[in-house]
């Protein structure tokens, strides 16, 4: 009895089955590989946000201690929307010492600029306003005849700073009392 099919050894038979087995296990590590690389470079971006965000905190806060220095002065000079000194006023005020810069607007001018090597690698260096508000009545002060009311002058100061690049940016404010 003759065969009509020939046989064919089982080793060439496997050849096949090796190289589809090999092709998927490389797929498989090669997706691996793309998504360790797409993980690492997340995390890189992460870091470099990181930094960025903590060098504009450190910046602001250069900017805040300024501007709170300048307050502790003997005399402060006017509050009149020029030389980063303004009047906390009501919204329909349009006097100059009202119109404070916006600190949300990258662009605005009126601010107190320190130097520019403040804090190191920065894109720009950092700012700050002060603004008056109404002088207060202190409480529980004595009423004599012969005195003057005691008051207190309160202020805000408010700072900006930024990182390596504009694009981050971080503002503080601090109120600040003085008799």
């Amino acid at each position: 009895m003759s065969n009509r099919y020939p046989t064919v050894p089982l080793a060439s038979r496997q050849r096949g089955v090796v190289l589809i087995v090999a092709l998927s296990l490389l797929l498989v590590l090669t997706i691996l590989a793309v998504s360790s690389m797409q993980v690492a470079t997340t995390q890189e971006k992460i870091s470099g946000n990181t930094r960025d965000r903590v060098l504009a905190f450190q910046a602001a806060e250069a900017a805040l201690r300024a501007g709170e220095e300048a307050m502790q002065a003997a005399v402060l000079g006017a509050f009149n929307g020029s030389n980063g000194r303004y009047e906390i006023c009501a919204d329909d005020d349009t006097r100059a010492a009202c119109n404070k810069p916006d600190w949300n607007t990258k662009n605005s001018t009126g601010w107190v600029v320190l130097a520019a090597d403040t804090i190191e690698d920065t894109a720009r260096p950092p700012e700050y306003v002060v603004e008056k508000y109404s002088r207060l009545k202190q409480q529980g002060s004595a009423i004599d005849s012969d005195l003057p009311y005691s008051s207190v002058q309160h202020f805000r100061v408010t700072a900006r700073g930024f990182g390596t690049t504009s694009k981050s940016m971080v503002v503080l404010q601090t109120t600040y009392r003085r008799e």
